[in-house]
């Protein structure tokens, strides 16, 4: 055999021996695909499941204490239906899952407000600071303001003339850490306290998350475990202790002070699932595109004074820089669909600023406007 003949055989040897490499690598790649599918419709079709037929005749609504623990956070959390568990990157994560605050690249604030039914404002305010590439720490105050009410008694059904006012505060601090590339877990310790007219009761609980994410392929897997902690009960107050009239006959007689004996509820502990997938975007491994990114996003929620709740969210995103987003809230009393929109500024200003605006629908009491305004630093 000749040299030109020779090399022509290795030519050919080796355009065969590529062509096959080629095709094991796309046969590897349709397999993961295919099996990233059949976990996307097995877990999709268990929590459909959990969300629409495992609901219980029997809750126990109206049994528990500090119920403003679970006023939703965040505009785009809002609007996605409350899917968050699994999204949750910045300072709202204190409240959606605080293994979240894990995603931060250097640091995250997030305030908001918003107008609630029956003249109820909502105020949230986070803080979000990495400690190192794998550490975060965050802090937030969650406060609901009820406003003043007019008091009313049996003997004056028209009011006293005197009024009284109702709030809820919680503060929280939070840990949270990156274990692998895919893995991040975080732990949220809160005071909390509600007051009522001259009345309070305080407490104290544990948030528990984590994260499981695939980034280049678009899918996140969120858990978490929240207001796990002990009873509360109202046992501090100007009414909380009194004396009782003497008795006739006995002038002379002590008199005793007496304490109110009131009763303790748990707080509202709730298990939280979810999965969010890109099927449209950057690392979708539907639809790659630069440009667009649409998401879809669930969860299921298992609440203490609740029956199985699902959450459901879709979001389009162009250039990141515009976000339509559209949600409902499955199995709950009231609240069902939202709507929002989320403008992110980086692009016409110096600092990364995002803005958020959701409108809820709460059937019979209305509905909510969210604001929330965004800063990475």
């Amino acid at each position: 055999m000749n040299r030109a003949c020779k090399n022509n055989y290795t030519h050919e040897h080796d355009n065969i021996c590529e062509h096959h490499v080629t095709e094991i690598n796309n046969y590897r790649h349709m397999k993961i695909f295919i099996n990233i599918e059949i976990r996307i419709t097995l877990l999709f079709s268990m929590l459909i499941s959990i969300c629409l037929f495992a609901q219980s005749d029997h809750t126990k609504v109206g049994t528990t204490s500090a119920n403003f623990l679970q006023m939703e956070i965040g505009a785009r959390a809002i609007g996605l239906g409350g899917a968050y568990v699994a999204l949750a990157d910045d300072a709202t994560s204190l409240f959606w899952n605080s293994a979240g605050i894990g995603l931060v690249e250097n640091g995250n604030a997030v305030y908001q407000f918003g107008s609630r039914y029956a003249d109820i404002a909502h105020h949230y305010a986070g803080f979000v600071y990495g400690l190192g590439n794998d550490d975060k720490i965050g802090i937030m105050i969650d406060y609901v303001d009820v406003g003043e009410m007019e008091i009313t008694t049996l003997n004056e059904p028209d009011g006293t003339g005197q009024n009284f006012s109702a709030s809820n505060v919680a503060i929280g601090l939070s840990y949270a850490r990156q274990l692998t590339d895919r893995v991040y877990v975080g732990v949220l310790a809160k005071y909390i306290q509600e007051n009522i007219w001259m009345e309070s009761a305080t407490g104290f609980a544990v948030d528990i998350g984590a994260l499981y994410i695939i980034e280049e392929n678009g899918i996140r897997i969120g858990m978490n475990l929240a207001n796990l902690g002990p009873d509360m009960k109202i046992n501090d107050g100007a009414n909380i202790d009194f004396y009782k009239e003497k008795v006739d006959g006995y002038p002379g007689s002590p008199t005793p002070k007496s304490t109110l004996a009131t009763k303790t509820f748990p707080l509202p502990m709730v298990f939280s699932m979810g999965f969010a997938i890109d099927l449209v975007g950057r690392n979708s491994i539907v639809m790659p595109n630069v440009a667009h990114k649409f998401l879809l996003a669930l969860s299921a929620n298992d609440s203490f004074d609740a029956p199985f709740r699902g959450n459901f969210g879709i979001e389009y995103t162009w250039q990141d820089i515009f976000s339509l987003r559209s949600g409902y809230h499955i199995g709950y009393d009231t609240k069902d669909l939202s709507l929002g929109v989320g403008l992110n500024l980086k692009q016409f200003t110096s600092l990364d600023v995002v803005l958020d605006y959701v409108w809820n629908n709460y059937g019979d009491l209305g509905a909510i406007n969210v604001f929330t305004l965004g800063i990475n630093f």
